[in-house]
């Protein structure tokens, strides 16, 4: 029923725990494809130490990560296709989770699980369920993903996608050759024309114990709002989904202008600000942004810093 794919580039030290994760899961009717795109470590033989007839390990020229998802998905033979970094991992009842959304919402382009994040520090945090706590369902479908994100936040992640492998022959796959924002673009698209469901079960765990102690806000383009006037003219896209592209498409202006002020550019974030339709964003939102302008850079960025200690620490 399912395809896991795992991208893996020198991931000797944490693979093991990704591909355990999987090999131990409840629900058996599955295939795992590693893609090693490029390791120079020792990523192919912690690979090795497993013996599955279900896993296949796959070497390729480094190409990065979208080449390596856009591989597994080619090299994929079943109805469902789910991903994995490498250093992260499932409960044992993730796919089992998605067999019951599947069948309840078979409907569905998109299905999505919960998750936990583990800090730098080893402490473990509800992550979707905080995210989603004002929706009471624990279990739910929709069919316009955009808003489930403007009103709650960012609910999903590589790891607790399941997509229906025929949905990647009309959105196309992963781009390749950047280097940020190539998942948020591949989601969106789904959501352009799929329903999704949702379960708020944490059914896998995000860890950032192996990510940098400081948080980087490098500002990058997003590759997704390149394609928004094209899918408000698509005749396909449904206009309720096309009235939530434009809100969303707002809310990442106003959301990059304060990128853009954190990193000392306030001319660009000044640019993108003046263009934001005011009754399309958060009052609140706007108003701290327009703040943001006003005060010293130095000021903004130590309160956000701060703010986000916890997470980077």
């Amino acid at each position: 029923m399912f395809s896991v794919v795992i991208p893996a580039y020198n991931a000797e030290k944490v693979i093991a725990r990704s591909i355990q994760s999987v090999l131990q899961q409840t629900y058996k009717d599955f295939e795992l494809i590693i893609i090693d795109d490029g390791s120079k470590d020792g990523t192919k033989d912690a690979v090795a130490g497993f013996h599955n007839a279900d896993m296949k390990y796959i070497y390729q020229d480094n190409a990065g990560v979208s080449a390596a998802r856009n591989r597994g998905i080619q090299e994929s033979s079943h109805a469902y296709v789910c991903f994995l970094d490498a250093d992260d991992e499932w409960t044992e009842n993730h796919l089992e989770e998605l067999v019951s959304l599947i069948e309840k919402y078979d409907h569905c382009g998109m299905y999505v699980t919960g998750y936990d994040l583990r800090l730098n520090n080893g402490e473990t945090i509800h992550k979707s369920q905080q995210i989603l706590k004002r929706i009471p369902e624990e279990i739910f479908a929709s069919n316009d993903g955009f808003d489930i994100l403007i009103r709650n936040g960012y609910f999903l992640n590589t790891n607790t996608v399941c997509i229906k492998r025929e949905v990647f022959d009309k959105v196309g796959l992963f781009v390749e050759g950047v280097k940020n924002g190539e998942d948020d673009d591949m989601w969106f698209r789904i959501f352009s024309y799929y329903p999704i469901a949702v379960t708020k079960k944490i059914t896998t765990i995000y860890d950032r114990t192996n990510c940098g102690a400081t948080g980087q806000r490098d500002v990058f383009e997003s590759i997704f709002l390149s394609r928004v006037d094209s899918l408000l003219q698509a005749p396909e896209v449904p206009e309720y989904r096309k009235k939530s592209l434009v809100i969303w498409r707002e809310r990442h202006n106003l959301s990059q202008a304060r990128k853009y002020i954190l990193v000392g550019e306030k001319k660009k974030a000044a640019t993108l600000f003046i263009k934001v339709a005011f009754a399309k964003v958060s009052k609140k939102k706007y108003f701290e942004t327009l703040l943001c302008m006003l005060l010293p850079t130095k000021i903004v960025k130590r309160r956000i810093d701060k703010r986000d200690a916890k997470y980077y620490q």
